[in-house]
């Protein structure tokens, strides 16, 4: 790579992480920040009550509600507001609502739609693969044109949001079955290389994320095939031109990050 490519790509990481928009209201639990609502939905959610507590510019979770009646409570009020049209996608899918650390030491206070996330500014958990060959390209994929998010954008080859109750191992394994075709006594040998953190604005509100990065070397005469009808399809690059495509903006934002990160050299198997 040249200098001016190392640098543009050093900058697109740099702005990985971006600040929350001024207007926003901040979310607590047992005095942590754990998310952060769009003015008109934080003003909704204030009116909607339980199991929020207003106080002053933000909000808090009712401590008096904790674990399962937590649970009940808050998915009840966003099967409310769901009706009302606040949210765009809908999953029938919980992810983990968890207090701070990337790792599994965080602790879990209840488990909460996926399609919520982002209203709430909550921070979920994915897992991105840069799966490489053994003359040093990557392959990628291409994301359905009915994604939800990122129609049409490209993407690593393997990647996915953990669901609740999984780990970054056990979510990377099922989603090299779904997305790849990568079986899992293949996928097993997938490393953990590092953890990123992607915050910024989206239509909805906050996309935060921890971003755990694997890789995993494939066979040279190994051909993915998608399983899910998630992925339109496949390319494989070679570091410039997977480069230029990511300066070019045909990334998703994660993805591009983590491939960068592997451009870089900033990624490592531990």
């Amino acid at each position: 790579m040249t200098p001016a490519t190392r640098s543009a790509l050093t900058q697109r990481l740099r702005r990985l992480v971006r600040g929350v928009p001024a207007g926003y209201t901040p979310l607590f639990a047992d005095g942590q920040g754990i998310g952060a609502l769009p003015p008109a939905f934080a003003r909704r959610v204030r009116e909607a009550g339980s199991p929020f507590l207003a106080d002053g510019d933000s909000l808090r979770l009712d401590p008096a509600l904790p674990g399962e009646a937590l649970e009940a409570a808050w998915m009840a009020q966003v099967e409310a507001l769901r009706e009302e049209g606040w949210f765009r996608a809908w999953r029938n899918e919980c992810y983990d609502v968890r207090l701070g650390a990337a790792d599994e030491s965080a602790a879990v206070l209840c488990r909460l739609e996926r399609g919520a996330f982002r209203r709430f500014g909550l921070r979920s958990r994915a897992v991105h693969l840069n799966a490489v060959t053994p003359d040093g390209r990557m392959w990628i994929a291409r994301r359905a044109a009915g994604k939800a998010i990122d129609p049409g954008l490209l993407d690593n080859l393997v990647g996915g949001g953990l669901a609740s109750g999984e780990t970054p191992r056990s979510a990377l394994l099922r989603e090299c079955g779904e997305e790849a075709g990568i079986a899992p006594v293949l996928a097993s040998c997938a490393r953990p290389v590092g953890t990123l953190h992607a915050r910024r604005e989206e239509d909805e509100g906050m996309h935060d994320e921890w971003l755990h990065a694997w890789q995993l070397e494939l066979p040279a005469d190994f051909a993915p095939h998608n399983t899910d009808g998630e992925v339109a399809g496949f390319m494989l690059l070679d570091r410039t031109e997977l480069a230029a495509r990511i300066l070019g903006g045909e990334f998703t934002e994660d993805a591009a990050a983590v491939a960068a990160a592997w451009l870089l050299g900033s990624l490592a198997p531990r």
